[in-house]
């Protein structure tokens, strides 16, 4: 693909300010951001914000909704956004081994990665009986802490950079999701003696449990983490056991296609 030609001189503000009309647009949804929401959310006169949406749409970042005078989403973001949660080509590898554990166990099965303060979905594959999460759907976000990929993504960061995690996200993860990070802490020992993790239980969907395991780099540090989330009536421990070792067995064929790019102790 023929890269679109850029402009130059452009201040870090101008790309602050065009960061922010995307992040506006997406905000409003379906029904797509008008001038007015623009103009309601950030201090620029209308002029500005017309340049701005005029050079959005022509990189195809933004594009025209079906009301006149609003603006959605463009394609282009979905192709980046494809690439972007496809690092050392993890997505591509890991979608048809969470399709083939979703056939196969009738579970619901994600891939996480860690981004900044938070967890993100990069795929997610629902079998018979699928499950509520804490994420909707790929691209989903919840903060590191909440849910068993947390807890592996957490458990193999370095001992400053999840403490540093774990200090500005905890207000939240007691807040919204009465979450301690006495209990984090916990399960992190859990899956370093046991191997997976099974996340920690808050006051957000009760009725569901789940299962992860990492998936790293050459020096141990987490590319991702592979998830399974269940109703709590499904797991018993025959079932955990099934779905633990089809798991692994996944994420071990996953390391080995990737030709040395992952490992996995």
């Amino acid at each position: 693909m023929t890269p679109r030609p850029t402009a130059t001189g452009q201040s870090p503000s101008t790309l602050m300010h065009a960061m922010q009309v995307l992040q506006i647009t997406a905000a409003c949804g379906y029904r797509g951001a008008s001038i007015e929401d623009y103009l309601d959310a950030l201090e620029l006169s209308r002029p500005t914000i017309y340049r701005l949406l005029k050079g959005l749409k022509d990189q195809g970042f933004l594009r025209a909704a079906p009301v006149r005078g609003r603006y959605l989403l463009g394609y282009e973001l979905l192709v980046m956004g494809s690439q972007a949660g496809n690092g050392a080509g993890l997505r591509d590898l890991t979608r048809p081994r969470l399709l083939s554990l979703a056939q196969r166990f009738g579970d619901s099965f994600y891939l996480f990665a860690a981004d900044g303060l938070n967890a993100v979905c990069l795929e997610v594959q629902n079998g018979e009986y699928p499950v509520g999460s804490f994420v909707r759907a790929t691209g989903g976000r919840v903060p590191l802490g909440v849910g068993q990929a947390s807890i592996a993504l957490l458990a193999y960061l370095g001992d400053e950079e999840r403490a540093s995690i774990l200090k500005r996200n905890a207000e939240r993860l007691q807040h919204e999701y009465h979450i301690s990070l006495d209990d984090i802490a916990m399960e992190i020992d859990h899956l370093r003696s046991v191997g997976y993790a099974r996340g920690v239980e808050g006051s957000h969907l009760p009725e569901y449990t789940g299962l992860a395991i990492p998936i790293l780099d050459h020096g141990g540090h987490p590319l991702g983490a592979m998830s399974c989330s269940m109703l709590k009536s499904r797991m018993t421990e025959t079932h955990k056991h099934s779905v633990l070792q089809g798991m692994h067995e996944e994420v071990r064929e996953l390391v080995q296609q990737a030709h040395g790019l992952l490992y996995i102790e």
